[in-house]
């Protein structure tokens, strides 16, 4: 009768979708920085910049992170938002 046992996603399946959503904010709005009131996307953005933060660092990585590296870049997405206290003087001394 064609009954599935899982409803879950694979995890490349979510990344995929939450992706294609990215994709579609940045057509919208010109660009990736997902204000925290977007909800999932918010909080998936999120996950993505500490994930990278935390391969910066020295953590492990796989083959896989390496692809979304790329495909998060290949759209434009800064792995960074957050201006130093130093650029936030600069900017308001000026």
């Amino acid at each position: 009768i064609g009954f599935q046992w899982s409803v879950r996603s694979s995890n490349e399946d979510v990344w995929e979708s939450m992706f294609e959503e990215l994709k579609s904010f940045k057509a919208k709005h010109g660009h990736c920085n997902v204000p925290k009131k977007a909800g999932k996307l918010s909080d998936w953005v999120e996950t993505q910049r500490t994930q990278y933060r935390l391969l910066q660092e020295g953590k492990p990585s796989n083959s896989t992170y390496d692809e979304r590296i790329q495909k998060l870049e290949s759209i434009g997405f800064q792995w960074s938002v957050r201006s130093s206290n130093e650029d936030v003087w600069e900017s308001m001394f000026e």
